[in-house]
């Protein structure tokens, strides 16, 4: 205890006051006790190791994007039931009771003999069942066929939505994938550019090299260092983007289970890639129905000028309070022709045309563009090939290279100039390495989507 607080202390123990002096040190202990006991952090995310088929069954399982498609498609259902409902019959209970009195002078428009006839009050109720169905409505069965095709045009949406995600979920990865094989190389880069740095200043204290050479090489550890620090973070950043995607907690590690290296390439020419496009890209197969749900709409408009059918029966027991009920019926077969609407009826003709006529549009924008991702993809996946073939050969020749340069510079022969050209050729190299494996796999998965095979290539 501090002099200070023995000295606060003392007049109350002269006092006589014990009680007080062990509440303080009580406290005191106690505040000491709560200092020493550490804080609890929260638990830090596990881990969480994902190759690309698993990364993307989960994006697809929790995407808000996806859930978004999946909400679209029930609203599409319901729609569609409410336009099946439309065709069905229809039974209510109804019932009804009413206290009437009436004057017959006024009913029958003229005073009747023997002065005002007045009858009741008397109450009278009604209970019982109405039906009604339509025998004959084009209009409202050319609705539900609409509604109908525009499910499938929501069911189509969902999988193109599908498949965007899987798109940028691929992308993604194969950018977390680059940034590793950086980063591995960057580190491979670092431990030989350390080695080398020590090999020259060991030449300098054997007298055979010079403390230029040793600064050299010093520089060039330092720069392989931030080249590393740099790879390091594009591959957090990669990651991170990648946890975006996938609907994971931030903050959540991932390590990745693949490797970058290149994938089995497609044996198929451009007319087949897009005849496989055309057949199978969600996009076109949602416009289809579109369309289809279009001209039902326009059928559904223009059948609004031809007359409907409709019976209606009722069945019910009625009768005064005082007496006993009697069972009534009734039964009507009616038809509505129109005659007149304002217009609205054309209105609506002219809309649906235009709807038509935007989705035929939308077709034929999303056909070229399927003709031109496929031609884009195949090309790009083509020359990437070819990148990564000169890629290797140059990674080979920088290495071998390099490994002359040490050696010329462990013998004395020359300089370490070489040996840092060497370096830095193999650097780009290797940059340009992985550049080009990463372009094959992109441009693979770009042909994929372009055909609409993405996930079903991307989750087998």
């Amino acid at each position: 205890m501090s002099r200070p607080l023995f000295r606060a202390l003392a007049p109350s123990c002269a006092l006589g006051r014990g009680p007080v002096l062990l509440l303080a040190l009580a406290g005191a202990a106690a505040g000491s006790a709560q200092a020493a006991v550490p804080a609890i952090q929260p638990a830090a995310p596990a881990p969480v190791k994902l190759t690309l088929a698993e990364a993307l069954r989960t994006a697809l399982a929790q995407n808000p994007r996806i859930q978004q498609a999946t909400l679209a498609i029930a609203s599409a259902q319901a729609d569609r039931r409410a336009a099946t409902a439309a065709l069905m019959p229809t039974l209510d209970a109804a019932a009804s009771g009413q206290r009437n009195k009436y004057n017959l002078d006024a009913l029958f428009g003229q005073p009747q003999p023997g002065g005002p006839v007045r009858v009741g009050p008397y109450n009278w109720g009604q209970v019982g069942l109405e039906a009604q169905a339509t025998l004959f409505d084009l209009s409202l069965w050319k609705r539900w066929r609409a509604a109908r095709d525009m499910e499938d045009a929501s069911r189509a949406q969902g999988r193109a939505v599908r498949e965007d995600i899987a798109a940028l979920v691929v992308g993604q990865y194969l950018q977390a994938l680059r940034a590793a094989a950086a980063v591995k190389a960057a580190r491979s880069r670092v431990d030989l550019a350390d080695a080398l740095a020590t090999l020259a200043a060991n030449q300098q204290k054997q007298g055979v090299g010079t403390s230029l050479d040793t600064l050299r090489a010093q520089v060039e550890l330092q720069t392989e260092r931030q080249r590393l620090i740099q790879a390091t973070t594009q591959r957090t950043t990669a990651l991170a983007g990648l946890g975006k995607l996938l609907d994971l907690k931030p903050g959540t590690p991932i390590e990745l289970e693949d490797t970058l290296a290149a994938p089995a390439m497609p044996g198929e020419d451009f007319q087949s890639a897009y005849q496989k496009g055309l057949a199978q890209r969600p996009e076109l197969a949602a416009l289809d129905a579109q369309q289809r749900a279009a001209e039902q709409a326009r059928q559904a408009a223009q059948s609004l000028r031809l007359p409907s059918v409709v019976a209606s029966a009722a069945y019910a027991s009625t009768g005064l309070q005082s007496e006993a009920w009697v069972p009534t019926y009734q039964v009507s077969l009616g038809v509505r022709v129109p005659l007149f609407t304002g217009g609205l009826i054309s209105a609506r003709v002219a809309k649906a045309k235009a709807e038509e006529a935007q989705v035929r549009q939308a077709r034929r924008e999303v056909t070229s563009e399927v003709g031109l991702e496929v031609q884009v993809a195949q090309a790009q996946l083509e020359s990437a090939q070819h990148e990564v073939s000169v890629a290797d050969l140059a990674l080979k020749l920088s290495q071998e290279a390099l490994v002359q340069a040490r050696h010329r510079f462990e013998a004395g022969v020359s300089s370490n100039i070489e040996v840092i050209n060497a370096q830095d050729d193999l650097a780009r190299a290797n940059d340009n390495q992985i550049g080009a494996l990463y372009r094959l796999n992109q441009a693979r998965a770009d042909l994929a989507h372009a055909t609409g095979q993405l996930e079903q290539l991307y989750t087998r």
